[in-house]
C-alpha cells in the first residue's frame, strides 16, 4: 500500500467530508433554531443544483446568477415549508415525532416532482477552475474540491458570527431555547422560526449546487445527502455548526481510508460502524457536551 494512494484516499475523504459538513450545517441550523430534524435537508441541495443547471444551460444566464437563483430557490422554499406545514402543525401541539414525520413525507414528495420535472437524468454543473488539478506528492486534488472546502469553512465562520454576535442570530437561538421567555422580550417566534429554515434552505442548495460538480446530481441523490449530513450533525453534536464540519470530516475520511484496504461496497458498512462506536463512547459528539451548546 503505497502512501500516495493512502493520501489520495485521504484528499477524497476530504472533499467528501465537507460535502457531507455542507448538509450537516443545513440539518444543524434548522434544529438549532427550531428543535426540528429535517429529514429533507438533501432534497435543498437537489432542487438547488437542478434548478443552476436549467439556468445555466437553458436559459443561459451567467454561472454566478444561475448559483443564486439555486439559493434563492432553497432559502425561499425553506421560509414556503414553515408557512404552510410547520407553523400549523406549531398551533395544534405538533411533537418532534410529528415534524419528523413530516419532513419525510416532504422529501419523499420532493424527490417524487424533482423525477417529474427533471427527469431522471444526472446533471453536471462546470467545476470552478474547469477541470485542472492539484497534484500533492503523487495524488491529486481537483481545484474545484479546493473551492468547496473554502466555501465551507467560510460558511462555519460567517454562521457562528451570525449566532453569537448578530441581533438576529441570538434571537433566533433564543426563540428555540426559550419560546415563552423570548416572546415576554419582544421576539417574533414565528418569524425567527421561519428565517431558521431560510437560512437552512439556502446552506442545502449551497450543498448541492457545490457538489455537482463532482458527482453529478439527480433525483435520487437527497435522501443519500440527507442520511450522510445528518451522521455528520450528529457525530459534531447536531446544535453546533462547526460539530457538523468536524463530524462530516471524520465520516469522509472513514469512507475513503476504509475502501483502500478492502471492497468499495463495504465503505458504509465500515464508516457507520465506526461512527457507532465513536456515539457509544461519545454520546455527546466529538466535541463533547460544551460543543452542543456551542455555535
Amino acid at each position: 500500500m503505497s502512501a500516495s494512494l493512502i493520501l489520495q484516499a485521504a484528499l477524497s475523504g476530504l472533499t467528501n467530508g465537507f460535502v457531507y459538513a455542507l448538509i450537516g450545517l443545513g440539518i444543524a441550523v434548522i434544529f438549532k433554531g427550531s428543535r426540528i430534524i429535517n429529514a429533507m435537508q438533501g432534497e435543498f441541495a437537489v432542487m438547488g443544483a437542478l434548478v443552476t443547471v436549467f439556468a445555466l444551460q437553458t436559459l443561459q444566464v451567467p454561472y454566478l446568477l444561475a448559483m443564486g437563483g439555486g439559493i434563492v430557490l432553497g432559502a425561499v422554499s425553506g421560509w414556503v415549508i414553515d408557512v404552510l406545514f410547520v407553523r400549523p402543525m406549531t398551533r395544534r401541539g405538533a411533537n418532534e415525532e410529528s415534524f419528523l414525520l413530516l419532513t419525510i413525507g416532504l422529501a419523499v414528495t420532493l424527490s417524487a416532482a424533482t423525477l417529474y420535472f427533471g427527469g431522471r437524468d444526472t446533471h453536471m454543473l462546470p467545476g470552478f477552475g474547469g477541470s485542472d488539478v492539484m497534484e500533492f506528492m503523487g495524488a491529486t486534488l481537483p481545484y474545484h474540491a479546493a473551492w468547496l472546502m473554502g466555501i465551507a469553512v467560510l460558511v462555519v465562520v460567517a454562521l457562528r458570527y451570525f449566532f453569537t454576535q448578530t441581533l438576529m442570530g441570538l434571537a433566533m437561538s433564543a426563540a428555540s431555547a426559550d419560546p415563552d421567555g423570548a416572546t415576554t422580550t419582544g421576539i417574533h417566534v414565528g418569524r425567527m422560526r421561519s428565517y431558521t429554515f431560510l437560512l437552512g434552505g439556502s446552506i442545502g442548495a449551497l450543498a448541492g449546487i457545490l457538489v455537482t460538480p463532482l458527482i453529478g446530481m439527480n433525483y435520487h441523490m437527497g435522501i443519500a445527502l440527507t442520511l450522510k449530513g445528518f451522521a455528520a450533525a450528529i457525530l459534531g453534536g447536531l446544535v453546533n455548526p462547526l460539530g457538523a464540519v468536524v463530524g462530516g470530516v471524520v465520516m469522509g475520511l472513514l469512507e475513503s481510508l476504509a475502501v483502500v484496504g478492502v471492497s468499495s461496497g463495504y465503505k458504509d458498512v465500515i464508516s457507520l460502524g465506526i461512527l457507532i462506536v465513536i456515539m457509544i463512547v461519545m454520546p455527546n459528539g466529538i466535541l463533547g457536551r460544551a460543543g452542543r451548546v456551542g455555535g
